[in-house]
């Protein structure tokens, strides 16, 4: 986390990682359904996503954010209003992070991926028209975290599929750069970590996610991904490392479970890590098997 300037986000993440075993890390989940809950017997409420976090020996406490959350309802996740979060939040103990879908994510979730990547080809202007206005929604999203206790904020793009990007970097680097360039300094200078979302291969995005200049990486799928690449060139904290497969058996693989304990070790060493899933908790029949895997590892 060196290349990170010196503020409250940086400090408090700092004191989750000390005093911890060697190969221990803090945990926590950017994503954790209705479902979820309810198997532990809580309804999805901002207060009980604090208690199931007290339940699962999380340190950190991820609240998505959405204008309009029935846009995303059959995700099976709560999105809080912004103004649910317009008292100060900053009493809690637990990092407390704001995940904000990005513009081209905001596009994906109302119309679908392929009709955006059709339409990306064929009527790139109005594309880029509707880019802007989701850029700036998103914008005024980011701003109204800003200042209500949040410790980071998680931007949420999923710009890559399971071997390469959905779009030609430079095509991407167009769209996106402007609405970063904005995002990360605005985010940063309210003493905030910022970190990005993106399933699928990162490979060659890499340099232009360097470009952003995030202070980490957060869900992303560890198996379709160059770690050693992705934590050369772009380093700072991780959060993730538990797969989707772990979390869709009772019985996993014993090489799947040494190989998640190869990344705690090398990351919860160096104080870079919260462990995390990169698919979310969606299903409630991951509650014993979160559980499970958090006694092996």
């Amino acid at each position: 986390m060196d290349k990170t300037p010196a503020r409250t986000a940086t400090n408090r993440l700092k004191n989750l990682m000390e005093n911890r075993g060697p190969c221990q890390a803090p945990k926590g989940e950017i994503w954790m359904s209705s479902a979820f809950l309810a198997r532990s017997g809580l309804d999805d409420t901002l207060v009980n996503h604090f208690r199931l976090a007290a339940q699962l020996g999380h340190e950190m406490v991820c609240l998505p954010v959405l204008e309009r959350p029935e846009q995303n309802a059959s995700m099976g996740y709560r999105y809080f209003l912004p103004q649910e979060l317009n008292r100060d939040l900053r009493d809690r103990t637990r990092l407390l992070v704001a995940v904000i879908d990005g513009p081209f994510q905001r596009m994906v979730n109302q119309r679908g991926l392929m009709p955006v990547l059709m339409d990306w080809v064929e009527d790139k202007e109005s594309m880029m028209a509707a880019y802007a206005v989701e850029e700036q929604i998103a914008l005024e999203l980011i701003d109204h975290c800003l200042g209500r206790g949040f410790d980071a904020i998680i931007l949420a793009d999923d710009l890559a599929g399971e071997k390469a990007p959905l779009i030609n970097p430079l095509e991407l680097d167009a769209a996106c750069t402007p609405f970063y360039s904005r995002a990360v300094p605005l985010i940063r200078d309210a003493g905030m970590l910022v970190l990005l979302h993106c399933c699928g291969n990162l490979g060659q995005l890499v340099p232009l996610i360097k470009s952003w200049n995030f202070d980490g990486l957060a869900a992303i799928q560890i198996g379709k991904n160059d770690l050693d690449l992705l934590d050369r060139e772009i380093g700072g904290l991780f959060i993730a490392g538990i797969e989707a497969p772990l979390l869709e058996t009772d019985s996993p693989q014993q090489m799947e479970i040494e190989s998640l304990k190869n990344f705690v070790a090398r990351f919860s060493n160096q104080g870079r890590l919260i462990l995390a899933s990169s698919c979310g908790l969606y299903s409630s029949a991951f509650w014993e098997r979160l559980q499970g895997i958090y006694k092996r590892v």
